[in-house]
């Protein structure tokens, strides 16, 4: 386990490369966790980006849970409950 603090949400971007451990597969996508940063909600919905040609290719073969592999941050907005901070991730 890392000793190194977690970034801030605050300097989560749109466009920003994330290192993203895959935490489960849904019907619609998969969830995961931001490694580098405080806990939040992330998830890329593979049925809403699915005309992005990256995410229709990650959606063929979705990563394993537990896998960890660099995912863009497509958006960062305000969530109904806890973690009340959501990250939609799309692929690059």
């Amino acid at each position: 386990m890392s000793d190194k603090p977690k970034r801030p949400l605050s300097e989560l971007h749109p466009g920003d490369p994330v290192q993203a451990t895959i935490t489960g597969h849904q019907p619609w996508g998969i969830t995961a966790k931001l490694n580098e940063y405080e806990p939040v909600g992330a998830s890329l919905d593979t049925i809403r980006r699915g005309n992005e040609p990256s995410v229709r290719l990650l959606a063929q073969d979705l990563p394993p849970v537990g896998t960890t592999v660099e995912l863009i941050v497509g958006e960062v907005r305000s969530w109904h409950h806890e973690p009340w901070v959501w990250v939609d991730l799309t692929s690059n």
